[in-house]
């Protein structure tokens, strides 16, 4: 069995661990009672950003970027 995973489970542990230290030596014991509000964010209304959706003189495509995406031309 192939075993290619295990350096990213220990660094994602000792970052869990690391956290949890750092949350508890500044008075955050209670560190994982904010996961039980993680469901109602849906609910809350963040400002979202407004994209321009620009239209590629050449093919004609709309897009959000800066340039087209099929032939590479300039937006405007």
């Amino acid at each position: 069995m192939i075993r290619e995973g295990w350096p990213l489970t220990i660094i994602i542990i000792v970052a869990a661990l690391g956290m949890s230290f750092f949350l508890w030596s500044i008075g955050i014991y209670f560190f994982f009672l904010p996961i039980i509000f993680l469901p109602f964010l849906k609910f809350v209304r963040f400002k979202q950003r407004g994209l321009k959706t620009k239209v590629c003189p050449a093919c004609e495509l709309p897009s959000d970027g800066n340039y087209c995406s099929r032939c590479g031309t300039k937006l405007v």
